[in-house]
């Protein structure tokens, strides 16, 4: 038995608190068939029926984001968090979403990999990737099987900025530096590699 705690209205939805901790959002219409008002109980078929409308819900909102651009687990999950979608229901989301394969932490981190690689160093992807919420040894694992090389992309990132610069001028070259060195590639690759354009 859970106590509603406390119902706030949000546009036609009512916000539930319950003695639990647990907090979600139902339509009014919900929320009116299933009698809850502040201060009711709610029992455990009352509660399992609020759960099972909850995912099916949860369940649609990530299959529509997922409909949009590949996801991690990390960004599902704060995605349903942010509509106060319960933690056991988020959970029971993103087992659905990996048994189907429709989220998959490495092979994001493979092909964000692959199309970053020309834009930007392995320390930023690396970054970039943490903040999605993949491991660093997940990450370490995709840059070793992509075969990610950070001259590689370091090249690349000058051959489309070189012109933009006039290398014989000091200035210039200073700015270069900065903004390769702003990318996050290393001073000693930067040099290296600035030194082939320079001949």
């Amino acid at each position: 038995m859970y106590t509603v705690r406390k119902l706030e209205q949000q546009g036609n939805r009512w916000h539930i608190f319950l003695d639990n901790n647990v907090d979600f959002l139902l339509y009014k219409g919900e929320v009116k068939k299933l009698n809850i008002q502040e201060g009711a109980c709610i029992n455990e078929n009352q509660y399992q029926l609020i759960h099972e409308i909850l995912y099916k819900r949860a369940r649609e909102r990530a299959l529509y984001i997922l409909d949009h651009s590949y996801k991690t687990e990390k960004q599902i999950t704060d995605k349903l968090k942010s509509g106060f979608y319960p933690t056991d229901v988020i959970q029971k989301v993103i087992e659905y979403l990996s048994e189907y394969d429709l989220i998959n932490d490495y092979r994001y981190a493979m092909l964000y990999i692959e199309y970053k690689a020309s834009s930007k160093s392995g320390r930023q992807i690396v970054q970039d990737l943490l903040l999605k919420g993949i491991s660093k040894s997940m990450i370490n694992k995709a840059l070793e099987e992509t075969g990610f090389s950070d001259e590689s992309s370091l090249r690349k990132v000058i051959e489309k900025r070189v012109s933009k610069y006039d290398l014989s001028d000091k200035k210039d070259l200073e700015k270069l530096y900065r903004y390769l060195l702003g990318k996050g590639y290393a001073y000693d690759d930067v040099k290296r590699v600035v030194m082939d354009y320079l001949i």
